[in-house]
């Protein structure tokens, strides 16, 4: 398979064993590093026996702030003993030693979503398995230069949605694209597909809701959250020395070092609201219960894609929310976050009450007006230079 022509926008980006060469060596998502940069461990869980397993891996920002949050590979074995697999993360040879441990040859892959911290590794993972077939949803873009698919590495069998092409596992595993009308002067489109495993009774989605856990996913190290979990950190350390928000005369409970699961409990706290909220209040990172408790243990909308894309797109967004929801599921997997036990349409649905109205905004946001403020600068200055519509 030919390699990408462009690499500084190709985000597969790091030398690609999988192909004849040496080939280039470029810091993932540049200029915005995802890390970790030179290992990525992978941790396999079994979620239905025999039929669905979790690939995760740990995907950071860099910069030295500790934070992190997990991203996942669903892998489903077909009635045939084929694998089909959902969101492909970085094919090292650790996550392709345990895909081979499962038997079956890996045939389908599907890139569910336009962002790019979900396509990054797909040229690299196709790849790896040069029969398997690629299915993409619709609206790949590329920045600052609009290139084709094949450019950024991507040679899809098919798309997903199109009605015209379904694709040959549609009998077993159904799907429903939302693909909402671009952004960012056109160079930007939110696309994601969702898919229900009707021998499982499984939803899967991409980034439109997570499900926030008690605790972290673990493949999260756990020094790390010990680390965040501490006021002497460096992010906390930042926070008080930049004064962000007023953070220097916020009082917050040091947790001593003795007491390690608390820290590390806290840690996972301040990581989920990092991950969700980007740059949540000062108040709430040092003291993060109340905000994290809003949305602990129930499905959520992240609120970057709230505030830069879903709030812009409710009838849309809550249509397509509502076809996922009709789908018999006992679980719901999210390419981000942990996965409940069991989870339902219906649990999946009730984080977007939000669009059901034209201008409320998700309740599970219980500090909206303090959490949402750096975003909402964010979403006014781009409503300023027409990349967003405008906010009232």
């Amino acid at each position: 398979m030919p390699r990408p022509l462009v690499v500084l926008v190709n985000p597969s980006c790091w030398r690609d064993p999988y192909s004849e060469g040496p080939g280039p060596m470029i810091i993932p998502g540049f200029p915005f590093p995802l890390t970790p940069l030179l290992r990525r461990v992978t941790k396999r869980e079994e979620l239905v026996p025999g039929r669905v397993w979790s690939f995760e891996q740990e995907q950071g920002i860099g910069f030295g702030l500790g934070v992190s949050t997990n991203v996942r590979m669903t892998v489903i074995k077909l009635r045939d003993g084929s694998l089909w697999v959902h969101d492909p993360i970085a094919p090292t040879e650790e996550c392709l030693d345990m895909l081979r441990e499962l038997g079956g040859e890996v045939r389908y892959a599907c890139l569910s979503t336009t962002q790019y911290e979900h396509k990054i590794f797909a040229p690299a993972f196709t790849r790896a398995f040069p029969k398997c077939e690629l299915w993409i949803v619709p609206g790949q873009f590329s920045f600052p230069l609009p290139l084709p698919n094949a450019a950024l590495g991507l040679f899809p069998k098919g798309t997903l949605g199109d009605a015209k092409n379904p694709p040959p596992w549609s009998d077993e595993i159904e799907s429903e694209l939302l693909y909402l009308p671009p952004l960012f002067w056109h160079n930007y489109t939110y696309s994601e597909c969702a898919f229900y495993h009707k021998d499982t009774e499984s939803i899967l989605v991409t980034d439109a809701a997570v499900y926030v856990g008690e605790g972290a996913p673990g493949i999260i190290p756990e020094d790390d959250l010990e680390s965040l979990g501490s006021d002497e950190c460096f992010t906390i350390r930042l926070l008080k020395l930049g004064n962000y928000r007023g953070g220097r005369n916020i009082a917050s409970p040091n947790i001593p070092a003795s007491q390690r699961a608390e820290r590390v409990a806290n840690g996972w706290k301040r990581m989920a609201l990092f991950s969700l909220f980007i740059a949540p209040d000062a108040k709430n990172i040092l003291n993060p219960e109340t905000s994290f408790r809003g949305m602990a243990g129930k499905f959520v909308v992240s609120p970057i894609v709230f505030n830069v894309v879903f709030q812009f797109y409710r009838e849309e967004v809550n249509a397509w929310a509502e076809k996922v929801s009709r789908w018999n599921a006992k679980r719901v997997i999210a390419s981000h976050f942990p996965v409940p036990e069991s989870a339902t349409g219906v649990d999946f649905l009730a984080a977007f009450d939000f669009a059901k109205t034209k201008d409320s905004i998700p309740p599970e946001y219980v500090d909206a007006k303090n959490d949402l403020a750096s975003l909402d600068l964010v979403v006014r200055i781009l409503g300023a230079i027409n990349a967003v519509p405008k906010v009232n």
